[in-house]
């Protein structure tokens, strides 16, 4: 039998501050949202509470202040645990998962470690939902999924890229994710998992979905000292630049936010929306089917990271950055694997 706490603690006082209706409730501060994020890693909170949490800041969604407490309370959290010298040049959160198309993400992920940048890339998966997750993608595509920081790092040295799910990276954070289960909605945990960059990577990629998170996510590194990030709108919330659509590029980097503005691929492309099948993305790497549509995303995403991890603005320089990337990527990468 399930025992129920039936007394206040910690915790309950900004469930009180969040809940206390439209004229009495208030956002919390960094120091509040930085203490109640301490207090729900640490496992010593009932999960009602948890979960009432989440939902009244998904009401309403998270602030500026709110995203740096958490952000701060988890970085230092995961500070904590054995990083065994992991050094990675690039943290890459994916945890929307793609509708209808494949995550083309992956291959400029790829070809970006081939040329020596070292990639951690990390996610989430929900099971029965109607969504590609990377993590199913990688194992399929006979990648390893890493489960332990040691195999990170031996994947890292090997490769210069790996993949750790969540749950492996911390088992309270991807107990707090799968919430949605019950709740059925995701919750703020989401923009926290983009957000804390668990090695300390210098530098990282954050891609959104709604409008207006790309600032929040800008305004949240200011405040945080980060020193290199790229925020986006990108396919289904994915960091992947829609070659349809164009795509306002958010840096934060020495210390100045910039925004520019790309415009949609102008090269023609055919969307083979809805065909995923897996053999497009190996086929496109080794240069035997070319894919219009997985051109196009995969060139534009490299670019664009590439601009990060090399200061370059220019989107035609940066798309110079991207063919020479993608040029030098090894044909036969997915051979050994498969």
């Amino acid at each position: 039998m399930r025992t129920v706490i039936r007394t206040a603690n910690d915790f309950t006082q900004y469930v009180k501050i969040l809940g206390r209706g439209k004229k009495g409730a208030r956002s919390l501060t960094v120091e509040e949202a930085e203490h109640a994020m301490s207090l729900m890693l640490s496992g010593n909170i009932a999960p009602e509470q948890s979960g009432a949490f989440w939902m009244l800041i998904r009401i309403r969604e998270e602030t500026v202040e709110e995203t740096v407490g958490f952000t701060k309370a988890t970085r230092d959290y995961l500070s904590k645990k054995e990083v065994l010298g992991i050094k990675v040049d690039l943290d890459w959160p994916a945890y929307a998962g793609k509708r209808n198309e494949l995550p083309w993400f992956l291959l400029a992920a790829l070809a970006l470690a081939n040329t020596g940048v070292r990639i951690v890339m990390h996610g989430h998966t929900f099971e029965g939902e109607n969504r590609m997750y990377v993590e199913h993608v990688i194992s399929q595509l006979g990648l390893p999924v890493c489960h332990s920081r040691g195999q990170l790092k031996q994947e890292l040295e090997a490769n210069c890229f790996a993949y750790m799910p969540l749950i492996a990276i911390d088992k309270s954070l991807g107990n707090m994710m799968d919430l949605k289960y019950v709740l059925g909605l995701r919750s703020p945990v989401n923009t926290v998992v983009r957000m804390m960059n668990p090695f300390f990577s210098d530098h990282s990629v954050h891609g959104v979905f709604h409008r207006g998170y790309d600032q929040l996510h800008l305004s949240a590194c200011e405040q945080l000292g980060d020193a290199s990030v790229l925020v986006f709108r990108g396919g289904n919330g994915e960091a992947e630049v829609n070659p349809e659509r164009d795509v306002t590029l958010g840096k934060w980097q020495n210390d100045v936010a910039t925004w520019s503005e790309w415009p949609k691929a102008e090269k023609e492309h055919k969307r083979l929306k809805n065909n995923l099948d897996l053999s497009r993305l190996t086929d496109h790497w080794r240069g035997e089917q070319l894919d219009q549509f997985g051109e196009q995303a995969v060139r534009q995403t490299i670019a664009s990271v590439a601009g990060l991890l090399y200061g370059v603005t220019s989107h035609e320089e940066c798309l110079v950055l991207a063919d020479d990337i993608w040029t030098r990527r090894d044909k036969t990468y997915f051979d050994s694997v498969l």
